[in-house]
């Protein structure tokens, strides 16, 4: 892998249905590089392996336990975005998938259009997602600063 490619932030396609070019190119369109795996097991070791920002779960490779699969990605990452390709068949079921954790539903197959509007939902909601982060972990930080800065201070005072 190119040295160029590394510092992309990565996507992760995971199933048959979601391996379209359309959709590599606009995911290389947005910063993307982009990974496929035909199969949830494969697709579960490669999110462990390089933590990729984006995951798109085609909605036939989701089997077993739902719940648990997409708490997984929580886990390992937890900005992680996971959002479900479905076709008109499974899109009801899909639906589903957003009370354990997906983001949204990528209608397959796909209109441009649509996966434009999604995409750019879910980049701004990552933005805000790290800018929280960012945040939190300065606030932590001041905090845990306070203590040391009382005893700095104490100390010139005398």
């Amino acid at each position: 892998m190119p040295f160029s490619d590394a510092k992309k932030n990565r996507a992760l396609l995971i199933g048959r249905s979601v391996q379209h070019d359309e959709l590599r190119l606009v995911l290389n369109g947005y910063g993307y590089f982009v990974e496929h795996t035909r199969t949830r097991l494969d697709g579960v070791h490669k999110f462990r392996a390089h933590r990729p920002a984006l995951v798109i779960v085609d909605a036939e490779a989701i089997s077993g336990y739902p719940e648990r699969f997409f708490r997984f990605f929580r886990l390992v990452r937890e900005n992680a975005i996971v959002l479900v390709a479905a076709g008109g068949t499974n899109q009801s079921q899909a639906c589903r998938y957003l009370l354990w954790g997906a983001h949204d539903i990528l209608q397959l197959p796909l209109r441009r259009e649509a996966l434009n509007f999604t995409l750019s939902r879910t980049s701004a909601y990552h933005r805000s997602l790290v800018r929280s982060t960012y945040l939190k972990h300065a606030a932590w930080f001041g905090l845990a600063m306070v203590p040391l800065w009382t005893a700095l201070i104490l100390i010139a005072l005398r």
